[in-house]
């Protein structure tokens, strides 16, 4: 596994309280068990319904990627959903945008470190890594996030200044 950051590394509090926020429930499984609802199988999150499973040795990028898409997809959507989210490629764009959004949320994380966790993971974006891709290729992405009515109150409606932490607010 890459040298990323994983909830053992920051504690479970921050990120319940996070996804709590956007009406989502964090579960936390055993060591060494099976995280239901994982696509990627190994200690990726998963997601089953409003809930994303995860163990302690779960990568940050992981469990905030899997939340996102739970947070871009509409709430009635959410019920049926288990494993495997079936977005769009938009709505994957903006999943990625949010999960680096949200990074500066939590402590002991925060974008920078999301940058290279997800270049270490093997995100792979056009211009070579997330931090050029969110600098300079994320304009639909930020677009798409702003424009969801859900998400509004609890990011910014700025399109164009979400890439500010103070934009994702509290709800």
């Amino acid at each position: 596994m890459a040298n990323v950051v994983t909830i053992e590394d920051i504690g479970w509090a921050a990120p319940r309280a996070l996804l709590a926020r956007f009406g989502l429930e964090l579960v936390d499984i055993g060591p060494g068990e099976a995280i239901p609802g994982s696509f990627w199988g190994d200690a990726e999150a998963g997601i089953i319904g409003s809930r994303v499973y995860a163990r302690a040795d779960t990568p940050l990028h992981s469990l905030l990627h899997e939340a996102g898409h739970l947070m871009v997809m509409p709430p009635e959507r959410r019920a049926g959903v288990h494993t495997d989210a079936s977005d769009t490629p938009r709505d994957e764009d903006a999943v990625c945008a949010l999960q680096l959004l949200l990074a500066d949320e939590l402590p002991g994380f925060g974008r920078e470190r999301a940058f290279a966790d997800m270049d270490a993971w093997g995100y792979t974006f056009r211009l070579g890594s997330a931090r050029a891709w969110f600098d300079n290729d994320a304009e639909d992405a930020f677009a798409h996030l702003a424009a969801l009515p859900h998400l509004r109150g609890l990011l910014g409606g700025r399109a164009a200044a979400c890439r500010e932490p103070a934009m994702v607010v509290a709800a």
